[in-house]
């Protein structure tokens, strides 16, 4: 019942749409790239943390040359919903290049206020790491106010692809709070616009900041 309630409406959303190509990952650092022109893509994941367990479904479309996405995270232990909205935009395409550059901006709040307590920028870079682009490394640099903290944000990740169908996936970033977290490991392909991934993380000095994470991904035409 716990696993119904988790990915009932992420899955129901996006059971009424047709599937394309593209599918992205759910995880702390981002990569320099967006959902196609014209094309949506739903995020959604289950994590259960030595607090409880909570879960998250991050809708978002591309128009205009934007990616604009909305987010929506419950916390079962707080009985809290929070939200936010976020735009990217692709200055550099990694698909025409060896490296590309992105920028996005995020507000965010608890469902009670309409007005966002917390915001942030983010400059992702994605570098493609030798000739078959088998491996790619994504780097994060941003500013941020979360939680009444406010201070420069940034991660490192990689992103392994091992065998036909699955990578290794591992990262590890600083938030607005100077609080370091790390995360390890796989995805899986289902098909074309479709993924799995699986993740245990934990925040660094934090003797209860550990976390196992299952996400599933799809890609949509809208």
């Amino acid at each position: 019942m716990h696993f119904f309630r988790t990915f009932a409406l992420p899955l129901v959303a996006v059971a009424m749409l047709p599937f394309d190509s593209r599918a992205a990952a759910s995880l702390m650092v981002d990569d320099a790239s967006t959902t196609d022109a014209g094309r949506c893509q739903l995020e959604s994941w289950g994590r259960h943390t030595d607090a409880g367990g909570e879960w998250t479904a991050v809708p978002a479309c591309t128009l205009a040359g934007t990616e604009w996405s909305l987010g929506i995270t419950h916390q079962q232990a707080a009985s809290s919903t929070q939200w936010a909205l976020g735009a990217k935009r692709v200055l550099r395409d990694i698909d025409q290049r060896r490296w590309g550059l992105a920028l996005s901006a995020g507000v965010g709040s608890d469902r009670q206020h309409l007005r966002s307590d917390d915001w942030g920028i983010n400059a992702p870079v994605t570098i493609a790491l030798g000739a078959t682009d088998r491996a790619l490394l994504h780097l994060n640099v941003g500013w941020a106010q979360a939680d009444g903290a406010r201070g420069r944000t940034d991660g490192i990740g990689m992103e392994i692809a091992t065998a036909p169908g699955w990578s290794l996936l591992a990262e590890t970033a600083r938030d607005a709070a100077r609080q370091r977290s790390s995360q390890f490991g796989m995805r899986r392909e289902l098909w074309p616009g479709a993924s799995v991934d699986l993740l245990a993380g934990r925040v660094h000095h934090q003797r209860d900041g550990h976390w196992i994470t299952l996400g599933v991904n799809f890609a949509a035409a809208p």
